[in-house]
């Protein structure tokens, strides 16, 4: 007989499951200039009171973790390389590394709770706890397929024409819906569900996933169905009932791309394309991410050991010319900040030494699921695992800390790998006042950053204000970018909004703030920094990266005709932009109509510069 899920002993671990793994997932405050902060902040925030609770509760009582070590080890390196490489922006990488530093804490918690209630009934508590995050998802994933979700604006996730939750993109959606499924299939397979109760939410779930149109959920499926027959034969007849309840799970999630649309479509008019019919429309050749791979192999080979350094991907991609006309045949308005593939993203940014710290390190720390004693629960977490790391072949959801979190509770539950690991400390005040210091201390350092980004959105926003407000705009992102490491990148990507490169003069603080800015993420408004450069008096530079500018957003070539074609201020870089001009209208095999190209008559020019100082 299981021993209830819920009880006063359970109830520390319920209540922080549930503030990891399922409270970032309903919540829509994206607030910029990093719209996703407060969730992923509060996501790790959530991971603390999660320690806080397991050592409160006594629970704190297993030896230093095999997890806790592999996410020390990561953070450790993640700081070492930013400092030997002398990256741009610190900060960026140490806001990962304090990241590492606070799921390794959580993971040791986690280990605490599996000692105590035993594998099944810990994990069946992180299961339960998904179910609950996964419904709640797909309940207002209906009310937006019918359109009452409009009816609660500011409250839920609403977009007219698509099915995503409350995750803001479908594809994240249909990974929450998936662990989900996933989850329920488990809590039957350890009869804490029964079959009808089961079926029902399974058949619910997979519903929703169908309305998503999110097309990897079919690589969800086809990973499952190698990794359970598989995991069925390694395991023995002890995950006969796992490997049923997740495989049927998988089974109708399938089912359910096909056929949920043909149901609705007799009850009601119009919806949203299933995935079924997007992946028929879909070819991975000349897509975006086949360049994006081909790009991200080729800077991986560049510099195969170390990499370019954490986000280095932007720079490099934009620089990486692998399109048969030179200009991009693709989505050529956005800038690719990653590669779409997690692995050839490590490999550029972080090298072979990094990427193997990654993926052999978590090899090594989830080995205990892998070893026959702890089926069947070792084979549920790999399949809730294999979910995220089938989604980041074709993009990076563990680039988003509320996905990654959930993803450590994963690591810090599986089973202990040998009896070493099952040694506890009796709770012992050499390791709870440590952690409970380094724990607030960590908190008290995401609260203070809060309020530290929050004074950089106070000063944010559009330029178009008063002298004195725009003066006092200035200055306090002059000073966040000087004083705050971790928002240095997005302060002065605001203080971009304050440089009019029409006008007659240009701020002293502009050519340095608008290198390192937009030479990091070099965005379609990166065009300021060429012609920054060029009014500074780097005009053979500004030459350089206006080509590149042309090249890579092709479609932006309009506006960047304005200030260059229409002012006087930059007749050195107007031959460059009617050749590149021309140049694309032939790769496109379309006439040449580079009108924008055409210089002003000298009166229009006296007006639009009279304009401009006004």
């Amino acid at each position: 007989m299981n021993k209830p899920l819920f009880t006063s002993e359970t109830a520390p671990l319920w209540l922080g499951i549930l503030l990891v793994a399922v409270v970032p997932f309903l919540s829509i405050m994206r607030l910029g200039p990093l719209p996703s902060f407060f969730l992923e902040s509060g996501s790790l925030f959530f991971a603390l009171i999660l320690v806080l609770l397991t050592v409160f509760s006594g629970s704190l009582k297993s030896k230093i973790t095999d997890s806790f070590w592999y996410f020390i080890v990561l953070a450790a390196f993640w700081a070492i390389q930013a400092r030997a490489m002398n990256l741009t922006y610190l900060g960026m990488s140490d806001m990962v590394s304090w990241t590492f530093v606070i799921l390794a804490l959580m993971c040791w918690a986690c280990r605490g709770w599996v000692l105590k209630l035993g594998a099944e009934r810990a994990v069946s508590i992180l299961a339960a706890a998904l179910v609950l995050g996964a419904l709640a998802n797909a309940a207002i994933g209906w009310l937006q397929y019918t359109g009452l979700a409009g009816k609660f604006h500011g409250y839920l996730m609403y977009r007219s024409g698509i099915v995503e939750g409350q995750l803001a993109q479908r594809n994240h959606f249909g990974h929450y819906l998936m662990w989900g499924v996933l989850a329920t299939g488990w809590l039957w397979a350890q009869k804490r569900l029964t079959g009808v109760v089961a079926f029902a939410l399974i058949v619910f779930l997979s519903a929703t996933m169908g309305l998503t149109g999110s097309r990897t959920i079919f690589a969800y499926v086809l990973a499952l169905a190698i990794w359970l027959p598989m995991y069925r034969v390694f395991s023995g007849s002890i995950s006969n009932r796992t490997v049923i309840g997740l495989g049927l799970a998988a089974v109708m999630v399938l089912l359910c791309q096909f056929a949920i649309e043909p149901v609705l479509a007799l009850f009601h008019d119009g919806g949203v394309n299933s995935a079924a019919e997007r992946l028929s429309g879909s070819q991975f050749e000349g897509s975006g991410r086949g360049y994006e791979w081909q790009k991200a192999w080729q800077i991986f080979l560049s510099a195969p050991l170390l990499g370019h350094g954490w986000g280095s991907y932007s720079l490099y991609g934009f620089l990486e010319n692998v399109y048969p006309t030179g200009f991009r045949p693709y989505e050529n308005s956005v800038l690719f900040t990653h590669s779409h593939n997690s692995f050839l993203n490590l490999l550029a940014e972080m090298g072979l030494v990094g990427t193997a710290l990654v993926l052999v390190g978590l090899l090594f720390v989830v080995r205990a699921c892998f070893q026959r004693v702890n089926a069947p629960v070792g084979g549920f977490l790999l399949a809730l695992m294999s979910v995220s790391l089938v989604h980041s072949v074709l993009e990076y959801p563990l680039w988003y800390i509320y996905f990654l979190s959930v993803f450590a509770l994963f690591i810090g539950f599986a089973p202990p790998a040998d009896e070493s690991e099952r040694e506890n400390t009796q709770g012992s005040l050499k390791i709870i006042v440590p952690v409970l210091c380094t724990t607030f201390l960590l908190m008290g350092g995401i609260i203070r950053l809060g309020f530290a980004y929050q004074d950089l959105r106070a000063v944010s926003g559009s330029s178009n204000v008063g002298v004195k407000k725009r003066t006092d705009n200035i200055i306090g992102l002059l000073t966040t970018a000087k004083t705050e490491p971790m928002l240095r990148y997005y302060a002065q990507l605001q203080l971009m909004n304050y440089v009019d490169v029409n006008a007659n003069s240009i701020p002293d603080w502009a050519i340095e703030h608008a290198r390192e800015n937009m030479l990091y993420r070099p965005f379609a408004n990166a065009h300021k920094y060429g012609l920054v450069a060029y009014r500074s008096g780097y005009e053979q530079e500004a030459r350089d990266f206006m080509k590149l500018m042309y090249r890579y957003y092709p479609a932006k070539m309009p506006a960047y005709a304005a200030p260059i074609m229409n002012t006087p201020h930059y007749e050195g870089l107007r031959q460059d932009y009617t050749a590149a001009c021309e140049a694309y209208a032939a790769s496109i095999n379309q006439r040449p109509n580079c009108a924008q190209a055409m210089v002003l008559p000298d009166w229009l020019q006296k007006k639009v510069a009279s304009k401009v100082q006004k």
